[in-house]
């Protein structure tokens, strides 16, 4: 399995020369796999960075790699985990068939939502007018959901994991390897760890964690952040740990945090001479880079 990550930011895009390193788009994450001698794909949200993820799978498409067969499965509904939808190039071809998975909160599901987005004057294309097929579902705590080559099992969480609605977070199996990835992101952990994101995520190969918040910004008076449904980096070091999870990486970065703020960040637990390393030597901790396939299990 490869997981690569198309955008890595919470809240909003931040392109410019500031974030080259790291990456400007907001959240997108693909896991691949080969199946039957076919490449398989399973994409988490539609932040701005599908919009080059589709472009890939298009020219994969015509170089007969990969099928126009897409599965997306959504955190949440939020701006920045849907908004790059609108412009994913998969969606204006006739023949391509598009399957949404998403919980349903506040009486919304995936496809009110999508509505809303494609909705004149603030958007010039309509929804239902989009050349692709587009399939909805459902998915709730406890569902497993099967696609060539994966098992996906499905956790909601709510409030105070995120405001008003919660998430959703799921953990990727690829069945030839029996590897796993618990994708936990949009939740603001707990004192002594989030027991139920821990136990979802136990034994698992690799933990992707929300890492909104450096410890200081979180505990700081000044701007004051808690209760915004996001974690810090020590949060999700201490739900790895628990977890049993054999790596770390982490995501959904804070937008004012440029490329030399994360590089600090990804140096102070990757030093061979700091306390993570010195205390957990056996979880390394890993920020995620757009572009870059961040680990092949």
């Amino acid at each position: 399995m490869i997981i690569k990550f198309h955008g890595v930011r919470g809240s909003y895009p931040v392109p410019g020369k500031d974030t080259v390193k790291y990456g400007g788009n907001t959240t997108c994450v693909s896991f691949t796999t080969i199946h039957d001698g076919k490449l398989s794909r399973i994409i988490i949200d539609s932040g701005t960075g599908i919009v080059q993820l589709g472009k890939d799978i298009i020219t994969n498409f015509f170089a007969k790699k990969e099928s126009l067969d897409v599965n997306i499965l959504f955190s949440h509904l939020h701006p920045d985990h849907l908004g790059g939808f609108n412009f994913l190039p998969v969606n204006f071809f006739k023949g391509a068939t598009i399957n949404l998975y998403g919980m349903k909160a506040l009486g919304s599901g995936i496809e009110q939502a999508m509505e809303a987005q494609f909705s004149p004057p603030t958007f010039p294309i309509e929804y239902f007018t989009l050349k692709s097929n587009r399939v909805h579902h459902v998915v709730s705590d406890g569902d497993v959901l099967l696609f060539p080559g994966f098992v996906v099992t499905v956790m909601q969480a709510y409030a105070p994991s995120h405001p008003q609605q919660g998430a959703t977070y799921y953990r990727i199996g690829e069945c030839s390897s029996n590897k796993s990835v618990a994708c936990i992101w949009d939740n603001e952990s707990k004192v002594g760890g989030d027991k139920a994101v821990i136990n979802f995520s136990k034994g698992c190969d690799v933990m992707i964690h929300d890492t909104q918040y450096t410890k200081e910004e979180y505990e700081s008076s000044k701007m004051v952040v808690q209760g915004f449904g996001h974690s810090t980096y020590d949060m999700a070091i201490e739900n790895a740990i628990q977890a049993g999870a054999r790596k770390l990486i982490c995501t959904h970065f804070n937008p004012s945090h440029d490329d030399v703020k994360l590089d600090e960040i990804q140096q102070k637990y990757s030093d061979i001479h700091g306390l993570h390393a010195r205390e957990h030597p056996n979880l390394p901790v890993v920020l995620a880079q757009e572009g870059v396939l961040n680990s092949k299990q």
